[in-house]
């Protein structure tokens, strides 16, 4: 008879539409190899969205439900709840997705932690302050409870390991990526209005517009790009929510869309919409001040779009010597970005970068390993 182990992990991202730790939780659990030897038990104080309904399909997944009053807020839920139940229910492990664990868990149950990145200590100024109070509170505890720590990028965990003095040899990179399989056949679905309305060639730029991924930058960068080639200049489409920018910037991109109409802004985009804006964008600009990774970057590059990105270490371990780096310090910076933008436009390149490391299916058995390992250990 086959062992199972029974994993608790935090599923609160799979409560809102797809996400960056969204889709790597879903996409690791569909991935994962030797299911029938491990149980998830997803925690989230409210339910699984229907996003994810693949994943709630899985055979070995499992929705906590419960929580009483303590569900109204979501780190009340993850932080008092949680606790309580593995008091009465035994778990073999404890996955923190979001790089924190609840408090108070019990001795005996080991820990695995996913780290994500350093904008608590390097961006706090672009954290929302409820994130940013449970960071604080718990990450440095996190991270010593844990057995072993996975990162999202060999930046991540080296920055980690300095900032903790966390031993490396309980370390290891599991890297976001695509599910190419999955990628193809959403193109084969019909285009929709709104995305055959953009036309084809643009600039495109996907991410959350919030403080971090430096958009009032790219404004001006657009406005600069503008001004160079006044009539034959590509519209600039971004997919991407609203998130935390200040609301002056946020009404000032509006009024700019507003009088040139040659900027899209596309808030929620279904999966396969997502990949036929990609299919057909020219050029993909990426400004970001950091990063942990850069999965909108794997993406383009699986489409073989070209790409100009922030100078950051982190989009040097994805591209390589097949991207174009910039730096984002400077109004002189703005200028550079513009014309390699015309530049490129008046004679654009191929792009052949592989993306085999970026794969879901890598990242899940590096996951499956890592959990073996800890699980075995004293057994």
């Amino acid at each position: 008879m086959v062992k199972t182990y029974k994993i608790g992990l935090d599923a609160r991202p799979l409560s809102t539409r797809v996400s960056g730790v969204g889709r790597l939780i879903a996409e690791t659990l569909k991935a994962f190899p030797n299911q029938d030897k491990y149980e998830f038990f997803l925690f989230s104080h409210l339910p699984i969205h229907p996003d994810h309904k693949s994943v709630m399909e899985l055979s070995n997944v499992h929705w906590v439900r419960g929580g009483g009053f303590l569900k109204w807020k979501g780190g009340l839920y993850y932080n008092l709840y949680i606790p309580l139940y593995l008091l009465t229910h035994r778990l073999d492990l404890f996955w923190g997705s979001q790089q924190v664990l609840p408090p108070f868990l019990p001795r005996e149950l080991k820990a695995v932690l996913t780290y994500c990145d350093l904008v608590l200590y390097l961006y706090p100024n672009t954290m929302r302050w409820i994130a940013k109070i449970q960071q604080r509170l718990f990450q440095r505890y996190s991270v010593w409870r844990s057995s072993f720590i996975l990162s999202i990028s060999k930046q991540t965990s080296d920055d980690m390991c300095k900032k903790f003095g966390y031993p490396i040899h309980k370390t290891d990179v599991a890297y976001p990526g695509v599910n190419p399989i999955e990628m193809t056949k959403l193109l084969d679905t019909p285009i929709t209005n709104r995305v055959k309305d953009l036309g084809t060639g643009y600039l495109l730029s996907v991410s959350t517009i919030e403080p971090r991924k430096n958009y009032p930058f790219l404004l001006n960068v657009y406005r600069e790009y503008r001004k160079i080639n006044p009539h034959h200049y590509r519209p600039w489409v971004i997919v991407g929510k609203i998130g935390w920018e200040s609301p002056e910037f946020i009404e000032e991109l509006i009024q700019e869309r507003t009088l040139y109409k040659d900027i899209f802004i596309l808030d929620s985009v279904s999966d396969s919409e997502l990949q036929h804006v990609y299919k057909r964008a020219g050029l993909f600009v990426f400004a970001s001040q950091y990063e942990g990774f850069g999965i909108p970057m794997v993406e383009a590059l699986f489409h073989k779009i070209p790409c100009i990105v922030s100078d950051i270490p982190t989009f040097h371990e994805i591209g390589k010597d097949g991207v174009t780096y910039l730096p984002i310090k400077t109004k002189e910076d703005t200028k550079l970005w513009a014309e390699s933008i015309d530049e490129f436009f008046q004679n654009p390149k191929p792009v052949e970068i592989s993306i085999e490391d970026f794969r879901w299916e890598n990242a899940a058995k590096i996951t499956e390993a890592v959990f073996k390992q800890v699980l075995e250990e004293g057994e």
